[in-house]
């Protein structure tokens, strides 16, 4: 076992409820989980995802706020629920003000991916300024660039097959596997920020 993974091993966490915007970590993660997923960053992606960041980035330097939101099929259908983009926005703006010195990660898995997109749209631009990292799962709008975000600090994790990936309604394997993608996300988000 590497020593990347024995860290991990040590520091697991499963919750799907994570409310740490007001700890002014060096790093804030703003996640929004997948269609009907538990909690505030659901179990299949966020969880491991936050996990890698510890291992790699250290876990008193990242605090992690989950996006509240229906995360209906009906959200999805609709191109990302439209109020949990407007909480995206809100959570990031908060960020932004709460914790002056902290670098903003943008995340999302599948609907949540949508909400990051349609959230990022509407932050102004000093606040989009402050995102250091967008890192996105199952993207239903793979490819497509966010205004004043660097398309170099966007990572999107779309696996071919994954029928998501090509905004179409069908749910398979591959989109269901993302927690693969969790080190090489953190380790990408560790290439963004400055410790």
């Amino acid at each position: 076992m590497s020593s990347l993974s024995t860290e991990l091993a040590k520091r697991q966490s499963v919750s799907n409820t994570r409310n740490e915007l007001g700890l002014c970590r060096p790093i804030t993660v703003i996640f929004a989980r997948g269609t009907t997923e538990p909690g505030n960053v659901g179990t299949l992606t966020g969880p491991p995802f936050f996990n890698a960041l510890d291992a790699v980035i250290g876990t008193q330097n990242v605090g992690v706020q989950g996006v509240p939101y229906q995360a209906s099929i009906a959200g999805y259908l609709a191109g990302g629920d439209a109020g949990g983009s407007t909480n995206l926005a809100t959570l990031t703006q908060q960020a932004t003000s709460q914790c002056p010195h902290t670098q903003i990660v943008l995340s999302g898995y599948s609907q949540g991916a949508q909400l990051v997109h349609n959230g990022a749209a509407q932050l102004p631009a000093a606040v989009a300024s402050r995102v250091a990292a967008v890192v996105l799962f199952g993207d239903p709008f793979d490819g497509r660039a966010f205004p004043n975000i660097a398309a170099s600090k966007v990572k999107t994790f779309c696996f071919s097959a994954d029928l998501i990936c090509k905004d179409t309604i069908v749910v398979d394997a591959y989109h269901l596997a993302y927690s693969v993608d969790a080190i090489p996300a953190a380790q990408f988000v560790k290439s963004k920020v400055i410790l």
